[in-house]
């Protein structure tokens, strides 16, 4: 979507050096070495932009182009690496992968977990405990990733690898589309996880291995294929993270030794919670105890909120779970500690525009679940057009555990270092969207109501409804092209179509607004159960 994938540049932070401002402008000679010598004595701020130039100095005035010139400068501990808005890939300069090194921190900008600060692309590295695998950022020692969004769209693609690195922490970013993971760590790795949001990753939000450590809190996994995987000696604290809408939500298996507290895990379409047994023991999962109750609330979790598939009971202390949808041995004690679901980034965050808007409703259900997501201003402008690429990506969000029923077709104006390519070919592949006979797919064309609507159709395969009712129906059915009379037959019979103010007028030619795409998903959410 636009909103997070954006890449235009919105402006350049006014930070200084450690309370000392460089000149606005350098020459890359003397005048350049010196003003670094005096960022690097400070450990101050390196300003990084896609518009800037490698050749420029890092303050402000004069910003890096790429992160990888800056992690080239032998940084010290405590120097941050300021990025501005925009895409920061493999087209505009970047080496992957990053290597974050001991005390650095990576920041762009917390207040919206990085939304429109995009690091996208992934590269090989070779991991001492698993062995080949490609990914976007390595985290050392004491390094911090703070504010940005990071996608890796290539095979096995991980955003953040964290290979025995001490005192790590990752905070308020996100983690979206990755092939396999948004974090990894594994080895001896301590680290904390704080307040990120995880979607659309395409095999767990995140997975703690080896012997790991550290807090997995106030984190939102949502829609991320396995939220969050436990395994071999990993120790980790998981905390006040909502775990929701995920394939399952915890798995845990080896020899872990997890601690669960006050998480929210719900409308898994497996389990909420998986507990697996090893040849060489089995797992042990602190699910509360009489003076720390767990406080887990499991909601709504399609085959059950608790697998054990172990010999060894569970013992799970005051925690919400249903008692019917409970596999294996599992001893479930209440507690009068009151139990409340925990609060997590939303996506939701600032929407002040939509405040009254007739799709409020709409709109705010679908941010929620990070579906949708507002601007950095903190407006969501329901009134402004979609695009087929953000068309396809709001299809990427809402609907992930779709099959596909095609292969992935190549369109020649969408090239793999498009932001919207992955979204794009799954539009294609789940038989939402198709291209052109040109082989075009238009990516930045306006996408009109009709096309919307014949997508939601097309890709749920949803049948039923008259086209010769539609002249009674629609003032303006005459408009309709004849290739989307059935179509629109069938939004209507199953409620999709949204016409605002004039429930009569389908206006189906005109570009869909935000709004309007947001009801229509909304609308296919709730028919189809998802949404309740």
């Amino acid at each position: 979507m636009a909103s997070f994938l954006s890449q235009s540049i919105v402006g350049v932070l006014v930070l200084s050096m450690g309370g000392q401002v460089l000149p606005a402008v350098l020459s890359p000679t003397q005048e350049y070495a010196q003003a670094f010598d005096k960022l690097k004595q400070a450990g101050g701020i390196i300003f990084v932009s896609p518009f800037g130039a490698d050749t420029n100095n890092g303050s402000q005035g004069q910003p890096l182009r790429t992160i990888t010139a800056a992690l080239k400068r032998n940084l010290p501990a405590g120097t941050v690496i300021q990025l501005v808005e925009g895409t920061y890939s493999a087209e505009s300069g970047e080496s992957f992968p990053l290597r974050l090194p001991k005390g650095v921190i990576l920041r762009g900008n917390t207040a919206t977990n990085g939304a429109g600060i995009v690091i996208a692309g992934g590269g090989k590295f070779l991991s001492p405990t698993f062995a080949d695998q490609n990914i976007a950022i390595l985290v050392e020692d004491q390094a911090r990733v703070e504010g940005v969004t990071v996608t890796n769209s290539n095979r096995r693609g991980y955003a953040v690898w964290l290979e025995s690195a001490q005192g790590a922490t990752i905070i308020n970013s996100s983690f979206i589309n990755n092939v396999h993971d948004g974090v990894f760590m594994t080895g001896t790795t301590k680290a904390d996880i704080v307040g990120n949001i995880f979607r659309g990753n395409g095999a767990n939000g995140m997975s703690a291995v080896g012997s790991s450590s550290g807090v997995i809190t106030g984190n939102t996994f949502d829609n991320t294929g396995f939220g969050i995987v436990i395994s071999q000696r990993s120790t980790v604290e998981v905390s006040n993270n909502r775990i929701i809408n995920n394939r399952g939500g915890i798995i845990v298996n080896n020899l872990a030794t997890p601690t669960l507290r006050n998480n929210l895990i719900a409308n898994s379409t497996e389990s909420g919670l998986t507990i697996l047994p090893d040849r060489a023991g089995n797992p042990v999962v602190d699910m509360g105890t009489p003076d720390k109750p767990g406080r887990n609330v499991f909601e709504n979790n399609r085959v059950s909120d608790i697998t054990n598939a172990t010999r060894s009971p569970l013992i799970a202390v005051g925690n919400q779970i249903d008692a019917k949808k409970v596999v294996g041995q599992v001893e479930l004690v209440a507690s009068d500690v009151p139990i409340t679901p925990p609060t997590t980034p939303s996506a939701n965050q600032g929407l002040a525009d939509v405040r009254g808007h007739w799709a409020e409703k709409q709109i705010t259900a679908l941010a929620q679940r990070n579906i949708i997501k507002g601007f950095n201003d903190g407006s969501f402008r329901p009134e402004e057009p979609v695009t087929r690429a953000q068309f396809a990506a709001i299809l990427e969000s809402a609907f992930p555990q779709m099959g596909t029923v095609r292969p992935a077709q190549a369109f020649v104006d969408v090239p793999e270092s498009f932001w919207g390519h992955r979204a794009i070919a799954q539009a294609f592949a789940k038989g939402f969207m198709s291209g052109y006979p040109s082989g075009e797919f238009k990516p930045g064309d306006q996408i009109p109501r009709v096309q919307v609507l014949v997508s939601l159709v097309s890709g749920m395969k949803l049948s039923g409804g008259d086209p010769a009712k539609l002249k009674d129906t629609f003032k303006d059915a005459s408009e309709i092209p004849s290739y989307a009379l059935p179509a629109i037959a069938t939004a209507t019979q199953n409620r999709l179509v949204v016409n605002h103010p004039d429930p009569n007028q389908l206006a189906p030619n005109r570009p869909a607004t935000r709004a309007e795409v947001a009801a229509m998903v909304y609308q296919l959410l709730v028919q189809r159960g998802l949404i309740k």
